[in-house]
């Protein structure tokens, strides 16, 4: 009779989630998907659900905005990346044309009952902090979000000494 034993393969190891820029095919299904990696991300970190939920809308705008002005679908899709970057009480969320195009903010003056053209007026209500960005990815467009601003600390008062 002979012992012999053998090691049953465990779980695969994978590699934090905050660590990733997915890559997703310019087409509007993308977007959800989009959304669903984002939301994984960002529950698997512990953020707060409102924080989440509007961390998900804001990237809807942002990479829905980068499918539909992508300039030729045909030749060269509206590709992009998504990153976040997690930190303690805030999240940076960063959607990134594949092809390295610059985003162009355009000034209009979006029409209230129109279905469309809200995106950034969204974002610029929601984001703590928004704007243009660029990395080795190319360029970009960003937003933040805080849940845990600190409370101001008060200010020390020096111990008073008898006879000093």
């Amino acid at each position: 009779m002979v012992k012999r034993t053998v090691s049953v393969p465990g779980p695969s190891r994978r590699l934090p989630l905050r660590r990733c820029s997915p890559r997703f095919i310019g087409r509007p299904e993308s977007v959800k998907e989009a959304r669903n990696w984002l939301d994984r991300v960002l529950r698997a970190e512990g953020v707060p659900g409102e924080a989440t939920d509007t961390a998900l809308l804001l990237l809807s705008e942002l990479a829905s905005n980068n499918v539909k002005h992508a300039p030729n679908r045909t030749a060269v899709p509206g590709d992009f990346y998504v990153r976040a970057h997690l930190f303690h009480g805030r999240v940076r969320v960063e959607v990134r044309d594949a092809h390295g195009r610059r985003p162009v903010l355009r000034t209009v003056t979006p029409d209230t009952m129109a279905e469309s053209g809200h995106g950034l007026v969204l974002v610029n209500a929601l984001a703590d902090c928004w704007g243009r960005c660029r990395s080795t990815l190319g360029p970009g467009m960003f937003f933040e979000l805080r849940w845990d601003a600190p409370q101001p600390v008060a200010p020390v008062v020096p111990l008073q000494r008898k006879g000093w």
